[in-house]
């Protein structure tokens, strides 16, 4: 995780002040004033890329400007500087207009050359885009390759002109009111426009559970299903190419086979044999279950979940929260059910209106008002929130939730296979190698099993405030075991998203339960491609985590 913007950085582009650093992109973004201060330029790259993004314009779209340092180059030590531009990503929530952002944007960059070293690259990206393309081979990672084989299989020629497109628009579009969307983080590839399109499309069906209803405003697309059939497979050659744990593979394995399936299904003409739900199925659903007619469904965002979640208003009026699981995601909601009928009604939950488990588990929930969700952490509640994990703690223990158990130490596995840790760069591999030896044996020694009910995943995310009332929602990681883990996760989670450091309301067993959940940490990250929200948030996790146990062990630092 890069340091706060040198001196003499900020001095070259002329800004001054107090740096913040932003969520998302690794955490290596900051924000100082109206400015955007990034490293990790390569000079000729940067400087081409901000060329482009200077003088490009049209209807339909901004993007932000790049700022000349003082001697008028793009680039100062690898940093690059840019306007920050006002907006926040909805890719599904308004999917139709990220659509036409994405074609006006593609119109304004049609007739730009390619750079000479654009798809020459060796990284992963690169290779998958080639792959992709029939270009060049690679050897795929067994738990993916029948995927993409079946993929390559239904491949045909589409003779589709190229031009310069961005390869990850999918999260890269920010809406703000008033405002024409803003096209950030370009990501440039020389094919036809229309693989942007392909790749966002894939992105949203396997990992943000989008109805393939989405597929329907691409139909007039040239070429659109041989190039969502190149976009799958350029995700999972990219995912191969990671190298992550089996474990992980098959978990995106998991994940892709509906969309595969459903892909193949349109070339055929056959019925998808993985039935995903539509948002008619969700409505039909979910009104049998609540006895009442539901209208219109809105996309929920956030949130890291497999399940199918919307807003859904009621015919009557009012609206309520439901949540409904394809194939990959029913043990978890199924696990999210059983709190929920073993709980009751608790002051810190939602009301629950509704439940099935046939033909697809279903948790209708009160919904939630917008502007009670937490964004930002005040004392008031930080204290609250202590206050919360006391009454959950205190609650009755069911039997049908689960009793965590001692397992597998996760530095054995980093130990095993230190890339695992390593690729998330935040220590060195010096860093690891004189120091594993000593988280190992912490993490080994901190206690999880207990007899108190815990959420374990206590964030600003999953807590809802207003009037008084504090709720805590996402209740599918729930399990009987030591409340000071559940309460030292908070505090990892709790510093990672600006509140005090952990050391401020630590407990028993605190510098175990850090190593353990540092350790942790990278063996629950995705690769950044696949969900970057949810490696964003892993990496800030570890980066707290791993800080604090070293802090607490007597390490020498690593940042």
């Amino acid at each position: 995780m890069t340091d706060e913007p040198p001196s003499d950085v900020r001095a070259a582009f002329g800004v001054s002040g107090v740096a913040r650093r932003l969520p998302g992109g690794g955490g290596n973004c900051w924000q100082i004033g109206d400015v955007l201060l990034k490293p990790g330029h390569h000079p000729v790259v940067g400087a081409w890329q901000a060329s482009v993004f200077a003088n490009l314009t049209g209807p339909g779209f901004r993007v932000p400007r790049p700022i000349r340092s003082a001697d008028g180059s793009w680039i100062v030590d690898s940093w690059a500087a840019w306007t920050r531009v006002a907006g926040e990503p909805a890719p599904l929530a308004r999917w139709p207009a990220l659509v036409a952002t994405s074609r006006a944007f593609h119109a304004a960059l049609d007739g730009v050359a390619a750079p000479r070293w654009l798809g020459r690259g060796r990284n992963r990206w690169a290779v998958a885009d080639r792959v992709a393309w029939g270009e060049t081979t690679v050897e795929v990672a067994p738990e993916l390759a029948e995927l993409v084989t079946a993929l390559q299989d239904a491949e045909h020629p589409i003779g589709l002109p190229s031009q310069l497109v961005h390869g990850d628009i999918a999260g890269n579009v920010l809406f703000a009111a008033e405002q024409p969307p803003a096209v950030i983080d370009f990501s440039p590839y020389w094919r036809p426009a229309g693989f942007a399109l392909a790749v966002a499309a894939v992105d949203l069906l396997v990992w943000s559970q989008a109805p393939a209803a989405i597929l329907d405003e691409l139909a007039d697309e040239p070429g659109i299903d041989q190039l969502l059939l190149r976009a799958l497979v350029y995700r999972l050659v990219t995912e191969s190419l990671g190298g992550p744990d089996p474990e992980s593979r098959e978990a995106v394995r998991r994940a892709n086979e509906p969309v595969v399936d459903l892909l193949l299904s349109r070339l055929s003409g056959r019925p998808p044999t993985t039935v995903l739900l539509t948002d008619k199925d969700l409505r039909d659903l979910a009104g049998g279950a609540l006895g009442a007619e539901l209208t219109r469904l809105r996309p929920v965002t956030g949130g890291h979940t497999g399940a199918v979640c919307r807003i859904a208003d009621r015919a009557g009026g009012g609206s309520v929260f439901v949540k409904a699981a394809n194939p990959a995601a029913r043990t978890e909601l199924n696990a999210e059910l059983d709190v929920y009928e073993s709980l009751g009604s608790r002051p810190y939950l939602p009301r629950v209106l509704a439940t099935s488990r046939e033909p697809v588990p279903l948790l209708a929930l009160e919904s939630l008002s917008p502007q009670g969700w937490v964004r930002a952490w005040t004392p008031d509640l930080v204290d609250a929130t202590e206050k919360l994990l006391d009454q959950v703690h205190s609650s009755p223990a069911s039997t049908k939730i689960p009793r965590l158990r001692a397992a597998v130490n996760p530095w054995d596995v980093i130990a095993a296979d230190p890339q695992r840790l390593l690729r998330l760069d935040i220590c060195s591999s010096g860093w690891l190698d004189a120091h594993l030896g000593a988280v190992r044996a912490a993490a080994q020694d901190a206690p999880v099993e207990g007899d108190q009910l815990i959420h374990r995943d206590v964030r600003a995310a999953n807590l809802w405030a207003d009037a008084g009332r504090l709720v805590l929602v996402d209740w599918a990681s729930a399990a009987i075991g030591d409340p000071w883990l559940d309460r030292h996760l908070w505090l990892v989670a709790l510093h990672a998203e600006g509140g005090p450091p952990p050391e401020s309301r630590q407990g028993p067993h605190a510098a175990g339960h850090a190593a353990l959940i540092a350790g942790q940490q990278p063996l629950l990250t995705p690769a950044r491609e696949s969900n970057p929200a949810l490696f964003d948030l892993r990496r800030q996790r570890l980066a707290v985590a791993l800080a604090w146990s070293a802090r607490l062990l007597s390490l020498p630092s690593f940042s």
